[in-house]
């Protein structure tokens, strides 16, 4: 079990009734973003209906899990109603060599999947996008040869988290991609990045001077509120992504963002692993 405390169920409003139930609740969407599921349960007798909801609700950043189980009769679902709540802990942190091995049976699929699109429209042509169908399809075929999938993204987390950084930081970033182990295959995420890229042009004449020469200088600034992409190469601070509705509207293509041009904004890196690590979600209840 976890840290997470009961929630108030707002019982009163009778949330547990509708169809579907109005889940997860305010209180717990409150927390961040979160992914649900629910099953429904009825006994009738003689005289009434028992009715048993039960709901579950994962948190995309820590993966922690909190599962309510409601039961009530249908003819006064305020008077009889009764509930029960479970907290589960975040899974336990992957070692060194578990991420190893993760990258072994999953980056270079992943990468190659991401390339194979470059110039198509993958989907609704959105970044998030990409990522999913990646995901999906290689999911489907690690089960067709009986090996574990990898787990799909959970909302912005696409995998076990091995690289946060915000600009500006103190100090460089130089290294931070080596440090953190960076590879092919992982997927970056990029919230509220701004990007300023100063290049050298060629030298020019000076106008009315002769015999001088300047050397010329360009600028380009790239702003992202919410971009996934999947990272295909790392030299330096510099990742080499494949993206979609990036460098190309509503399509897939190829660029390129160094660490150390990061003017402000969010970087999270993720490796993909299998999804035994947090496990399916399920709506079930132990009683024990």
């Amino acid at each position: 079990m976890s840290q997470l405390k009961d929630f108030d169920l707002a019982l009163n409003t009778k949330w547990f009734t509708k169809q579907p139930p109005a889940f997860p609740l305010p209180a717990m969407k409150a927390l961040g973003p979160c992914a649900s599921t629910y099953n429904w349960f009825w006994e009738q007798d003689f005289v009434d209906t028992t009715k048993t909801l039960i709901c579950a609700v994962r948190w995309t950043d820590t993966k922690a899990i909190t599962k309510v189980r409601v039961k009530w009769r249908q003819s006064d679902p305020l008077g009889t109603v009764t509930a029960e709540q479970k907290h589960y802990s975040a899974p336990a942190p992957l070692s060194e060599e578990e991420l190893d091995a993760a990258h072994k049976l999953y980056g270079a699929n992943i990468a190659t999947w991401a390339e194979s699109t470059v110039n198509q429209v993958v989907g609704d042509g959105e970044c998030w996008t990409l990522i999913q169908r990646a995901l999906l399809d290689l999911a489907d075929t690690y089960r067709q040869y009986g090996k574990e999938p990898p787990l799909i993204s959970q909302g912005r987390s696409h995998g076990y988290p091995i690289l946060n950084l915000i600009a500006p930081t103190a100090g460089s970033n130089a290294g931070l991609l080596q440090l953190a182990d960076v590879r092919r295959g992982d997927i970056i995420e990029l919230k509220s990045a701004h990007f300023h890229i100063v290049t050298e042009e060629a030298p020019r004449k000076v106008p009315g001077q002769w015999g001088k020469w300047q050397k010329g200088a360009g600028e380009k600034n790239i702003m992202l509120s919410h971009h996934s992409a999947v990272i295909v190469g790392v030299e330096g601070d510099v990742v080499k992504v494949v993206e979609q509705n990036g460098c190309v509207a509503g399509g897939v293509g190829v660029e390129k963002y160094n660490l150390g041009e990061m003017m402000r904004g969010e970087v999270e890196v993720f490796r993909v692993v299998g999804e035994k690590w947090v496990g399916a979600l399920v709506a079930d209840w132990d009683d024990e």
